[in-house]
């Protein structure tokens, strides 16, 4: 029994068994989603900074959360030097992704109705991300189809981080609906209590008129 397990092991082709690694340590890779949420007021900037390297890969997106299908957010990202090298306008979200051309600070600025932009006084909620992201080296495939592998799987990784912001964001969205619904039902009751106790007040009024109506005429 163990000859046989042995030699079908010793049978597995290596670039099947290179597959394999290479999967497993894409999978290994593979970081948990991390999503933020800030309350941009009307006519300011929050800025946030990312430390990196040159040659690291930069992944980030942003969506805005309150304030209407329509919003002048202006996303930015600057490099160390001040040089821009990501913009978004006008845009309710958006995804953006490309490599650090040097070392230090990179800043991802989020404004609402600044920067010379209309301000039409709404708050609003946005939720982004910004990181580096550790993908797999092309320097470690010494095969073509290892490389194309390798390539495919750290485009998977971008858009698994994406899909799982957005569901965070989603999430996010659901509880701020939820909250707004359940305080429209609160006031509903209220002024539903409210009305049917004016109702039975003037029941109760207009019952006593008449029966003082009645009570005057038979004294009469």
């Amino acid at each position: 029994m163990w000859r046989f397990l042995f030699w079908r092991s010793a049978r597995i082709p290596s670039r099947s068994l290179l597959v394999v690694l290479s999967l497993l340590l894409l999978l290994l890779l593979l970081k948990p989603a991390t999503s933020f949420t800030v309350e941009v007021a009307p006519g300011t900037v929050e800025c946030y900074i990312t430390v990196a390297t040159q040659g690291d890969d930069f992944l980030g997106n942003f969506e805005v959360l309150t304030g209407g299908s329509y919003a002048p957010v202006e996303v930015t990202v600057e490099g160390p030097d001040g040089k821009l090298l990501w913009r978004a306008a006008d845009k309710s979200e958006e995804t953006f992704s490309f490599e650090a051309e040097a070392n230090g600070d990179h800043t991802l600025c989020i404004s609402n109705g600044a920067r010379g932009r209309a301000d039409d006084g709404i708050p609003r909620l946005v939720g982004f991300s910004f990181r580096t992201d550790v993908l797999v080296d092309e320097a470690i495939a010494s095969e073509q189809s290892i490389r194309r592998l390798i390539e495919l799987g750290n485009s998977l990784t971008k858009g698994l981080t994406n899909v799982m912001d957005h569901q965070s964001y989603m999430r996010q969205r659901e509880d701020l609906h939820a909250s707004t619904m359940e305080s429209i039902g609160s006031r509903v009751l209220i002024w539903t209590v409210v009305e049917a106790v004016v109702l039975v007040g003037m029941a109760v009024w207009q019952i006593s008129i008449i029966s003082k109506f009645f009570e005057v005429r038979r004294a009469v």
